[in-house]
């Protein structure tokens, strides 16, 4: 090509808003408590969109207990709980105590991709983020919002993405997050089949919507790349067990930490074999020493686990959580826990993507931005082109 070509190739380019010289740029956006088959359930036009121009998942596999924070860990760090650390929203650590909603980054066992990036001169920028509004070990996101502010809607959010978007390029950041309300709290409220579960759906698809308008007015597909996931599904529940009464009806001496599927109980080693017969003598509740959890759980961390582990199926939960009628945190391989993942923009070819994992999600995004990964994770790079 000829110098006076090149030049106008460049020129015309430049007019029709094409930013060829732009680095990658990646957003994720996680919608809390979406469960895999809501598109198929309603006239979702973002959602379709995406399909049709990108890729969708048949589902996204959770970890276990698929909860709010370790999935939104596993999505940041491509490792399962038993690698992160942050097997529940709420547990207990034998060395540091309890931990329960908590915004210190370092209750990570292992650096987020953030902080990958960062360390690699790539700026990010996170809006409400499990592990985000911290430093993790003196490296933090180069934006984020913080603290967490349950009253702050997705149009502020869509707002902040853009404006990110728009800096100037040696401040923009190259990895946006962004956590999105979904369907989680409706979902409990009054089961995963609600008529104000659809609408909830239809809103997120509306803003959705307005962000891919957003990326369309700036013609910049040929650098953005956008996933939007899901951390974990829904189910119905109706049988609530209170462990704490059962606890102490056995008269066993234990340390109790609970999740609704899942919990832990720690106790001194004499009794731990009269704890495992008790709660294996319960209805609806089965029971494991800690050293005998199916590896496929990836549930054993030298800290945070149970000397017993006491796990439960649907309809069933444990019931410190009061009486919801719907609920999560069950095993991965049920599907009603099932999440979503879609993905479009530069680097992703449409087509259809069978079941993936949540580990999956990190190192995918890494090879887009060009972010080295060092520390050992269990995810792999999908092929998305």
């Amino acid at each position: 090509m000829t110098f006076l070509k090149s030049a106008l190739l460049s020129i015309t380019l430049i007019s029709l808003g094409v930013c060829a010289e732009k680095e990658s740029t990646v957003i994720i956006i996680s919608m809390d408590g979406v469960r895999y088959d809501i598109a198929e359930k309603n006239d979702l036009e973002a959602f379709k969109r995406m399909d049709k121009s990108g890729v969708r998942a048949e589902y996204l596999r959770p970890v276990y207990q698929s909860t709010t924070y370790p999935a939104h860990v596993t999505l940041a760090t491509g490792v399962y709980p038993d690698k992160h650390g942050i097997i529940h929203n709420s547990f207990f650590d034998k060395v540091k105590g309890d931990f329960s909603y908590d915004a210190d980054a370092n209750w990570l066992d292992i650096a987020p991709i953030w902080v990958l990036a960062e360390q690699q001169d790539i700026r990010s920028a996170v809006f409400f983020w499990v592990g985000s509004e911290t430093d993790w070990n003196g490296v933090g996101a180069s934006y984020r919002k913080a603290p967490f502010d349950a009253s702050i809607k997705e149009e502020i959010k869509i707002r902040q993405i853009l404006d990110w978007l728009d800096m100037d390029d040696e401040k923009r950041p190259r990895l946006i997050m962004s956590y999105w309300d979904g369907t989680d709290d409706l979902a409990h409220q009054q089961g995963p089949s609600s008529i104000d579960i659809d609408n909830q759906m239809m809103r997120q698809n509306k803003l959705l919507n307005s962000l891919l308008s957003e990326i369309d007015e700036r013609n910049a597909w040929d650098y953005v790349t956008i996933f939007v996931v899901s951390d974990h599904g829904m189910t119905a529940v109706n049988n609530y067990i209170d462990l704490r009464s059962l606890l102490q009806k056995s008269s066993i001496k234990a340390k109790l930490s609970e999740g609704p599927a899942v919990a832990h109980l720690f106790v001194e080693d004499q009794d731990i074999n009269e704890a495992l017969s008790f709660f294996n003598n319960q209805e609806h509740i089965k029971a494991y020493k800690k050293k005998d959890l199916p590896h496929s759980w990836h549930m054993n961390h030298p800290t945070r686990t149970g000397d017993i582990v006491l796990v439960t199926q649907a309809p069933n939960m444990f019931s410190s959580f009061g009486k919801p009628k719907g609920m999560h945190g069950y095993s991965p391989e049920m599907s009603d826990m099932h999440a979503i993942f879609y993905g479009m923009g530069a680097g992703v070819k449409p087509q259809e993507l069978g079941p993936i994992n949540q580990v999956d999600v990190m190192p995918t995004v890494a090879k887009i931005l060009g972010i080295k990964i060092e520390q050992s994770i269990d995810g792999k790079v999908l092929d998305l082109n």
